[in-house]
């Protein structure tokens, strides 16, 4: 079909290095009990919708990776997703969809459900039209902008006064975030509607985002745990609204711009206070350092051979600990009228490839927070425990 860009090659061979461990895992639970068989019609109107899906890659030697098509139905072998179902409760199913990061990013994993819930429902237009495949974005005109997802623009949002008392107020000490075991090793910390909502103007009245925020918590333990003074912060940023050529751009697909900076993480301790102002001085700091990264970043249009020694490098770990944040904001929108009947959205990505990398994943569904946390090297336990009290706001001040 097409060569894969340079950002799709990227996460094919990091997904390649991993043996297969690379992608994003959603999990949701629908109210309903259906058979296997309205499930195979189901997906199979799902796959004709959607031919992204029936998509393999070829190595192709020196002209690099390239998509080619394969029939709905075919052999998994090379198949680039793949879905479990089954009884969750009574009354109720569940289903756990993993992607392959060269075909979907965190963004669009909504814009995949939708259609596959519509034809497990039989909405009107489960099965009308296919639609377009990806462009290859390395084709495209790239648009430069505020490519940025870290800062919050504009005045100081107020605090929202509430029950508890406002955001700035007091610690959520003895409500431990949800905490819910995903396969891998990953984990999944979620906020019911209220907290998730004090959380926001809490970081609003500070000037900075929940991902901003929960970043610098993680880069200071990691920096703490390994001993470094510094940390790479990757931000995973939506480009679709990037290119002259935007109207070509679907939802679904692998459309990223990773943007890296190194960030100094804070001194030893959990409350540390540094010449940057604390751990709010530093996420603000850290903001203005991956803006400005993202300002100054233009796609690259490298030949694979040099994407795949790029990301070999990565691996070894040589550059210390990176985490890596993608904030896909809502899901409500996307699932559109499965909302009310869906529950328990969540979604995973994979760590890196090294020993020291991270990954946090934050999506919002029917206004409660989940944050996917995967992690490698000894310190799972650690960065659990810091993020959740960074999430409850023990006195960060």
């Amino acid at each position: 079909m097409r060569g894969l860009s340079d950002t799709e090659a990227a996460f094919a061979y990091a997904h390649e290095l991993m043996r297969g461990r690379g992608g994003l895992t959603t999990s949701f639970t629908v109210d309903g009990v259906f058979s296997p068989e309205r499930v195979e019609a189901a997906v199979e109107l799902w796959l004709r919708r959607l031919p992204l899906l029936s998509l393999r890659i070829e190595d192709t030697g020196s002209a690099g990776l390239w998509f080619r098509q394969g029939e709905p139905g075919s052999p998994a072998d090379g198949r680039l997703w793949g879905l479990r179902v089954w009884r969750a409760s009574e009354g109720a199913t569940r289903f756990s969809l993993s992607l392959h990061p060269a075909i979907c990013d965190g963004y669009s994993v909504g814009r995949l459900v939708r259609p596959l819930l519509d034809a497990l429902f039989g909405l009107p237009g489960a099965c009308a039209g296919e639609e377009e495949l990806p462009p290859d974005t390395d084709e495209l005109t790239y648009e430069s902008g505020g490519v940025c997802g870290v800062c919050v623009p504009g005045p100081a949002r107020r605090a929202v006064t509430s029950r508890g008392g406002g955001a700035g107020s007091g610690p959520g000490r003895g409500r431990p975030a949800g905490v819910i075991r995903e396969g891998g090793g990953g984990v999944t910390l979620a906020l019911g509607p209220y907290e998730t909502r004090r959380l926001r103007d809490w970081c609003g009245v500070r000037r900075l985002t929940v991902g901003g925020f929960l970043a610098t918590v993680l880069a200071d333990a990691f920096a703490r745990e390994s001993g470094r003074r510094e940390v790479t912060v990757a931000t995973a940023v939506s480009l679709r609204r990037r290119y002259a050529e935007r109207a070509l751009i679907g939802e679904p697909g692998c459309v990223l711009g990773v943007v890296r900076a190194r960030l100094r993480a804070g001194g030893a301790g959990r409350d540390a206070v540094d010449a940057g102002g604390g751990l709010v001085g530093r996420a603000r700091g850290h903001a203005e350092v991956l803006c400005s990264a993202g300002r100054d970043w233009r796609p690259e249009r490298r030949a694979h051979t040099a994407i795949r020694r790029a990301v070999e490098r990565e691996a070894l770990g040589g550059g210390g600990p990176e985490l890596r944040v993608t904030d896909a904001g809502s899901v409500d929108t996307a699932l559109g009228p499965h909302a009310g009947r869906v529950t328990g959205f969540r979604t995973v990505a994979a760590r890196g490839a090294g020993a020291l990398d991270g990954t946090l994943h934050l999506s919002s569904f029917k206004g409660a927070l989940s944050v996917g946390l995967a992690v490698g090297g000894p310190w799972a336990a650690m960065a659990e425990r810091e993020l959740s009290d960074a999430m409850l706001l023990p006195d960060r001040r």
